[in-house]
């Protein structure tokens, strides 16, 4: 649904923000995109989404090139940014004006998710908070039914029990027929939705790996039950899995992948290119 062929992307061809970028990305999956500020998430999202076209190579989406931004690809993909500007306009006036756009708009569904939300705000809508903001777009993008959504921080500015619903509704929505990339740093917000993550670090794709391939290649514990720990960050560890599935702990991957000491180890065990115990 998502291919990328040695993708350069950025803003000026002499400075690219990635670099030779290859992978597909299927349906029926919850991809998290992992990565420092800076190293190019957000960039990435804006390419695929056709935002900004690609310094060389290609981006397919749904089969289309998305800097085209044929209608017909963009009725299937909704992108909703970190810093979300919204029109000064009412809500009832966005869905009205917006929604004609989206062929699969279940304006039921976003009234429900509203109310999870606790949303009953009567202001326009550039007059929201960001947290609010965020809430009312989250509706939106999921009540559009849109085979590709792509959210770039989307827990950022939400206070703990909006993050939860986040959470359970975005776990709803998930199907054979729908693809979710989620970008973000704060990865304990998301570890226990995702099926698959991406990491990009140094301008490339270093690990592109499902959870389940995580969970058996590699153990986290505390410190002292793994006996070789790859990295440990105080009384939390990870080690070359045992054959036995282990249950992730997402952040403490991140940090052990950006560790000089313990990144190619995890990036090899992870591709297969080193044998489990």
């Amino acid at each position: 649904m998502i291919k990328l062929k040695d993708l350069t992307a950025g803003y000026a061809r002499r400075k690219p923000v990635l670099t030779k970028l290859n992978t597909e990305l299927r349906t029926g999956q919850i991809y998290g995109l992992l990565g420092a500020n800076g190293s190019g998430k957000t960039t990435l999202l804006y390419t695929i989404s056709g935002c900004i076209t690609p310094l060389t190579g290609e981006v397919e989406v749904l089969g289309a090139t998305p800097s085209s931004r044929s209608r017909e690809m963009l009725q299937e993909l909704i992108f909703m940014p970190d810093e979300v500007e919204l029109p000064a306009i009412s809500a009832e006036s966005f869905v009205k004006d917006y929604s004609t756009f989206r062929p699969r708009f279940d304006r039921e569904k976003f009234q429900r998710i509203l109310e999870r939300f606790d949303f009953t705000h009567n202001l326009k809508l550039n007059k929201l908070s960001l947290g609010n903001r965020k809430k009312f777009f989250i509706a939106f993008a999921l009540a559009s039914n849109a085979k590709i959504v792509l959210f770039d921080e989307p827990t950022n500015g939400l206070d703990i029990t909006s993050k939860v619903t986040f959470r359970q509704v975005l776990a709803e929505e998930i199907n054979d027929e729908r693809l979710f990339i989620i970008s973000t740093h704060l990865v304990s917000d998301i570890e226990q939705l995702l099926s698959s993550i991406i990491v990009i670090k140094d301008k490339q794709i270093v690990v592109q790996a499902s959870m389940d391939t995580v969970a058996e290649r590699l153990t986290f514990g505390a410190t002292a039950s793994i006996s070789q720990p790859l990295f440990s960050e105080g009384l939390r560890a990870v080690g070359k899995g045992e054959g036995d599935y282990s249950n992730v702990d997402l952040e403490l991957l991140y940090l052990a992948l950006h560790n000089p000491t313990s990144q190619q180890s995890i990036i090899d065990i992870l591709s297969g290119k080193e044998e489990l115990c």
